[in-house]
């Protein structure tokens, strides 16, 4: 069987079963029996007649026809700059493939995505939904960040319309019932992915560094829990300068220049090594791109990289880093590991390949859920035949369960959010004379368990 023809065997699977669930869920209205006939492969290839009863709610509208507009509200600037790149890079792919397929098909409809950037910035964000809304778009794919998802919550509940971000992991946007949905795991399981990384690589005395947003703030106090529930649970003895207690280090989301921020944090950091050790020490850095700028001033102290340091989502596989090798160095020093959820799965090889071949890198972890959830959306948009956000919305979380895409399955859980998920841990290290980003280690959402990879235990003296 050729990869094109399973591929779409798979589709049509996908189709059927969802077909199936959705019928069994409708809330009545009248009955539409779609009969579709699908080509897979060259010619000679093998046909296959699929049939899709539909149920559809309330007052159906019409059947779709010309353009059906997204919006994709990217953080295009700002701190999550490269990961909107790459989340267009991918968009752009599934714009394309949705539209093949549509086409071969015989369907009287396209996807047409319009592109915005929120530059990282929740007002912009609510500028850019509120704009295109006007122009009668009703599904948006985006925003990025926690802050802009919280920005746009109220306007997109009231209005019916549909978001599905990509990225936005903040556990206080866990909110049953609304029109947000989040392809990503949220920092419920990150938190503790986190801190068993602090903990294994031998920190007992934990110093945080947060970006003082919606997102960067839960983070912080989850990872706290979650490290201090650790030390309890093997009887360490050790201490958090924490967000919970108000002895760690927030910075203003806005700031570009960390001097007194970073000589802080060397205080706090050069006392406990006098007292501790500094294989006990170690520091959980929560941000975006700035990091860079913070390497920049952090490099100049001696005791900020006797210590490990732990990154987050905010800056794993980041170009921004990479490319500044004063930024890669001072990470590499530091044993500077940053988690990002993410799955072994053909589709996101060939979608890994595209934005590489686009873009010149490989794509985060939220590129992929991007590409999913305009795929998603599509076949949701087949299935209920109408531009009707509310349908839609309906229809996901079923089709999801079914899906294996570019980020692995998409089961939701009761708030719209991704239920679990693995995290790849990322290091920037050398390789041919460039800095890129090397997977050190996978934690698995179901043992609580990090395994390393061998390069990095021999970075580590452990192996």
């Amino acid at each position: 069987m050729s990869d094109k023809t399973a591929y779409a065997l798979m589709l049509i699977l996908l189709i059927i079963g969802i077909g199936i669930g959705w019928a069994a869920g409708g809330a009545g209205g009248g009955v539409k029996t779609v009969t579709t006939t699908v080509t897979a492969g060259a010619p000679g290839a093998k046909t296959v007649t699929i049939t899709q009863t539909i149920t559809k709610a309330g007052a159906a509208a019409a059947g779709l026809k010309g353009e059906v507009p997204i919006g994709a509200l990217l953080a295009l600037t700002g701190g999550l700059s490269s990961y909107g790149e790459n989340s267009k890079a991918a968009l752009e792919l599934a714009e394309k493939e949705i539209n093949d397929w549509l086409a071969a098909r015989g369907e009287d409809w396209r996807i047409k995505v319009y592109y915005e950037d929120t530059a990282t910035d929740p007002k912009t964000a609510l500028d850019k939904v509120q704009a295109l809304h006007s122009r009668g778009v009703k599904i948006f794919i985006g925003p990025m960040s926690s802050a802009e998802v919280k920005e746009l919550k109220n306007y997109v509940d009231s209005n019916k319309l549909l978001l599905i971000s990509q990225s936005s992991t903040s556990p206080r946007l866990a909110i049953s019932g609304d029109m947000i949905y989040r392809y990503c795991p949220t920092d419920e399981i990150q938190g503790p992915a986190s801190a068993t990384a602090l903990y294994q690589l031998g920190v007992r005395y934990l110093v945080q560094v947060w970006r003082g947003d919606e997102w960067g703030t839960a983070l912080a106090e989850k990872i706290d829990e979650e490290f201090d529930k650790i030390l309890k649970a093997h009887g360490e003895t050790g201490e958090i300068w924490g967000a919970k207690n108000g002895k760690g280090i927030r910075y203003d989301p806005q700031a570009t220049e960390f001097s007194a921020v970073v000589s802080q944090l060397d205080s706090i950091v050069s006392q406990l090594i006098q007292k501790y050790g500094a294989d006990k020490v170690g520091v959980s850095f929560i941000g975006f791109n700035e990091y860079v700028q913070f390497a920049a001033v952090a490099a100049q102290y001696d005791s900020l990289k006797k210590v490990p340091w732990v990154g987050s989502d905010g800056t794993a596989l980041l170009s921004e880093i990479t490319d500044n090798s004063d930024a890669a160095k001072f990470a590499y020093e530091t044993k500077f590991v940053s988690p990002i959820f993410g799955a072994a799965t053909k589709i996101k090889e060939k979608v890994k390949n595209y934005v590489m071949k686009t873009l010149g890198r490989e794509p985060d972890s939220y590129a992929y859920a991007a590409y999913d959830a305009l795929w998603t959306v599509a076949v949701a948009l087949d299935l209920v035949d109408s531009y009707d956000p509310v349908a839609v919305a309906k229809a996901l979380p079923t089709i999801g369960e079914h899906w294996y895409g570019a980020s692995g399955i998409i089961v939701l859980n009761e708030n719209g959010d991704r239920a679990s998920a693995d995290y790849f841990f990322y290091m920037p290290t050398q390789e041919g004379g460039k800095w890129v980003w090397k997977l050190a280690g996978t934690y698995h959402a179901d043992s609580g368990k990090i395994t390393w990879n061998d390069w990095f235990l021999q970075l580590l003296g452990k192996s």
